[in-house]
């Protein structure tokens, strides 16, 4: 004869039990079960069909944005690349070992490093777990502005040197001319 612990642990406590005391909390689960069906149907005023008919991948981003209540920050792609490339090497890691379902051999890593990449971008793309965010938060944007105004005053150096050298030459050119305007500027 074979036990099976969990069941008669289960039986010879009901056995043991006391008839009318086991009625008792018997009604009483069936009462609350009931209870909370109504209250779930009552609350819903939806039908099975309709709720069939709903599509579940966009209530999900319906519940997501009612609940984020902010809008996504705007990440620029480089960072959205960056982070799905993170989560690609953490998604093929977490995929199964197994040859049935990529193949074997070379062949099969590549599948499974396709989908794993795959599944990285989708979650980038969806706001990710943060680390693109983290790292415009950080300052690399702030870094890049004042990459940006190095090269712009890089440029207004470069024009006024360039003023600078055509002052020099006309100066240079009015010494070597002979007339009036020579005299006057030197």
């Amino acid at each position: 004869m074979a036990i099976s612990p969990p069941t008669d642990i289960v039986l010879d406590v009901l056995n043991n039990a006391d008839p009318a005391v086991l009625e008792v909390a018997q009604a009483k689960l069936k009462a609350g079960q009931a209870t909370a069906e109504a209250t779930r149907l009552a609350s819903t005023d939806e039908s099975f069909a309709a709720i069939m008919r709903s599509d579940p991948v966009a209530d999900a981003h319906k519940l997501k944005h009612r609940l984020d209540g902010v809008e996504k920050k705007q990440v620029p792609e480089t960072y959205r690349k960056f982070e799905a490339m993170v989560l690609q090497n953490f998604i093929k890691t977490m995929l199964p070992e197994s040859e049935e379902v990529y193949g074997k051999g070379a062949t099969g890593e590549i599948w499974k490093g396709m989908m794993a990449e795959q599944i990285a971008n989708e979650i980038a793309k969806e706001g990710g777990i943060g680390i693109a965010e983290k790292l415009m938060d950080n300052g690399s944007m702030k870094t890049m502005d004042k990459a940006e105004k190095a090269e712009i005053n890089r440029a207004d150096r470069l024009q006024m040197e360039t003023q600078l050298i055509n002052q020099h030459q006309l100066q240079a050119l009015d010494k070597l001319l002979p007339g009036d305007d020579a005299r006057k500027t030197g």
